[in-house]
């Protein structure tokens, strides 16, 4: 999940753990895509789209989250 040759901030891993973070903060532990996109780019100062659909896709699998048009939220 994390290649030696980038930057640990910007793994789908560590995005994970952000998103993770976020819906944990977040009322009702949900949020749509563009709020948690937004919260991303303050901690992170850049996200990008493939490492945020990675992360998406990792956690969605391993059960942790899962969508509700338009939200995000943990189970």
């Amino acid at each position: 999940m994390i290649n030696k040759d980038e930057k640990i901030i910007t793994s789908p891993t560590y995005i994970g753990y952000l998103i993770l973070k976020k819906l944990k903060l977040a009322e009702d532990s949900k949020m749509t895509l563009y709020e948690m996109v937004e919260k991303l780019k303050e901690d992170t100062g850049m996200v990008h789209y493939r490492q945020f659909m990675f992360s998406l896709i990792f956690l969605y699998q391993a059960g942790v989250i899962d969508f509700a048009e338009p939200y995000i939220y943990k189970k």
